[in-house]
């Protein structure tokens, strides 16, 4: 049975059994025979127990689904936006820690390259694995502990079944506000828990008294009921997010407690994180038990949530040891979702057409990667580079794969240093700061010119540079959105002072003049095309020199544009050149 149909079969139940349990209760309330009643509270537990069972089905085929697709690239909603908050608060704990600026985030990608990698069974992993990507590392033994640990979830089948196991039990969340209830201050009003707790004690009082007073009391009760909804609503409208967060909190800190108690030498530096945090904060899982809905059980939860202050107690009774145990939560946080984080890379390496491990070097500026190729891109073109202190001005007509490569390039730097894989036959590298300028865009709201837009994100560059790391920085037609002459002189300046400040420069232009200018700090490589009766030929490889052709008249040829603006452009740029040659 697959999932549409368990809950299209689970909703017509729970809506046959609710209108048994209003049709018993309206009954017992005219009769006064309890039998009915017993039979409206049947019908209630049964829609529980409905609910219940769907959960463990779903629990079951999720399972499955996990082995069954591991290293496979699963298609789901994402939401970057509530993902990327954990960043956002793990940054302001981190001030002092590179990341990958907004720029370079969007020049590489990387919300693309996120959503393949990504194979996570929580919302921990996957915020955890967003904050992976975004934070590169320079520490060598970090990322070997890390490689160790995939390489544990890649071969070992049975510990990553049973590390995976309780990951489909947690699940993940469509929006995860657990980072908020760990990170934020909360401030509320206090006095609203002694309100909850007269109006939970008043209603239990008023049910338990029914079968005294023989339904006499059943005006109070449902005033009591009443005023309980109002209160749950406009309590919840001021610390939803929170509220609805300590039932996923609550399965985070079992969930770190059942791993921490597989036994596996591999995984052991994390399972004991686990299990020293877990011990102390049982004392919060305890207080939100019973708290945690199954998804889709929403209906009959409402209900009673609704009906009775349930979730504001545990709330109220929670908060000041969530309050106090931070560090713990933070620290238990982190851990279990690193490891989910790391089972998901394991999976992404297993769908690699092939992939290689990093080897670091602790000085200069190098790359030396053979076969590199894009993981986005289907039936990849790799090339070979070797860099040695020396960057690239790379030349080359429209659409021959300049883009692509500079892309390429700029990703794997960043793979080797957050996940220790590369899309590459072999990868040699130094440590970098990874910063780029391929894709900057025109700002109407602000009245960014685009190229206004080139010198900011040009500028942020320079500001990085720096003796203590080296910057590989990534430009794309520098100053394209400039006059020609400004642009080819004020690019030279600025590739000659990055040179000199300690960057690894790969630049794509179509100003020739700069490779003249640059040749004794530049290597020149070009891409190149053919146009014949076929059409556009391109074969992607990185050649060694400059490109001295250009194919833009000629794909407007091809395009099929009129004859006579095809023949004024050559007539015109045949006079050009020949100025040109005669100076």
């Amino acid at each position: 049975m697959d999932e549409d149909k368990l809950y299209m079969y689970s909703i017509i139940s729970t809506l046959i059994l609710a209108v048994a349990a209003f049709i018993f209760f309206q009954v017992a309330m005219g009769s006064k025979n309890y039998f009915y009643f017993i039979g409206m509270c049947a019908s209630i537990a049964l829609i529980f127990l409905i609910y219940y069972a769907k959960a463990r089905i779903i629990h079951k085929l999720n399972y499955e689904r996990f082995k069954k697709h591991w290293g496979q690239f699963q298609k789901r909603k994402r939401n970057i936006k509530n993902i990327k908050r954990f960043f956002d608060f793990d940054k302001k704990d981190n001030e002092d820690q590179f990341n990958i600026d907004d720029q370079t985030w969007s020049d590489l990608t990387m919300d693309e390259v996120f959503e393949i990698a990504d194979r996570t069974l929580t919302s921990p992993g996957e915020e955890m694995l967003y904050k992976i990507f975004k934070t590169p590392e320079f520490d060598k033994e970090k990322l070997m502990e890390r490689d160790s640990i995939i390489k544990a979830f890649q071969e070992n089948n049975e510990v990553r079944e049973k590390v995976g196991l309780e990951f489909v039990r947690l699940g993940r969340r469509k929006e995860n506000g657990v980072p908020d209830l760990i990170w934020r201050d909360i401030d509320v009003n206090y006095n609203y828990g002694k309100l909850f707790n007269l109006l939970f004690f008043g209603t239990i009082a008023s049910l338990l008294t029914i079968p005294i007073f023989k339904f006499r009391y059943l005006m109070i009760l449902a005033v009591l009921i009443a005023i309980n909804t109002i209160e749950h609503n406009k309590f919840k409208n001021k610390v939803q997010l929170y509220m609805e967060s300590l039932g996923y909190l609550n399965g985070i800190i079992n969930t770190a407690n059942r791993i921490s108690k597989i036994d596996c030498p591999e995984i052991k530096y994390y399972t004991d994180i686990l299990k020293r945090t877990s011990s102390k904060l049982m004392v919060v899982a305890k207080k939100t038990a019973g708290i945690e809905r199954v998804e889709g059980i929403d209906v009959a939860g409402d209900a009673v949530y609704n009906m009775l202050p349930i979730e504001e107690r545990k709330f109220f009774n929670s908060i000041g040891d969530i309050k106090r145990m931070k560090k713990e939560l933070k620290e238990l946080y982190k851990t279990l979702g690193e490891m989910d984080a790391l089972m998901s890379i394991a999976s992404f390496r297993e769908g690699l057409e092939y992939y290689s491990k990093p080897q670091f070097v602790d000085e200069g500026r190098i790359i030396e990667g053979e076969e590199i190729y894009h993981p986005l891109v289907k039936n990849p073109v790799s090339n070979s580079i070797n860099l040695d202190n020396k960057g690239i001005i790379l030349t080359g007509t429209n659409m021959s794969g300049k883009s692509t490569f500079l892309r390429t390039i700029g990703l794997n730097a960043l793979l080797a240093q957050t996940i220790y894989t590369c899309a590459a036959k072999s990868y040699k590298t130094s440590f970098f700061k990874i910063m780029t300028s391929i894709s900057p865009e025109d700002n109407i709201a602000s009245g960014k010119s685009y190229y206004f837009r080139e010198a900011e994100a040009l500028k942020r560059i320079i500001s990085e540079c720096s003796e203590d790391r080296a910057v590989l920085c990534i430009i794309d037609e520098i100053f394209r959105g400039t006059n020609p002459v400004e642009r080819v002189n004020a690019s030279a300046e600025i590739l000659n002072y990055i040179n000199k400040h300690n960057t690894l420069t790969l630049v794509a232009t179509h100003d020739l003049e700069l490779t003249e200018i640059l040749k004794d700090k530049y290597l020149c490589c070009y891409f190149s095309e053919d146009i014949n009766s076929d059409g556009l030929q391109f074969d992607y490889k990185l050649k060694y020199g400059i490109c001295r052709t250009r194919n833009a008249v000629k794909l407007l040829k091809y395009l099929e544009y009129p004859e006579e603006i095809i023949q004024k452009t050559n007539e015109r740029l045949a006079i050009q050149i020949n100025n040109a040659s005669s100076r």
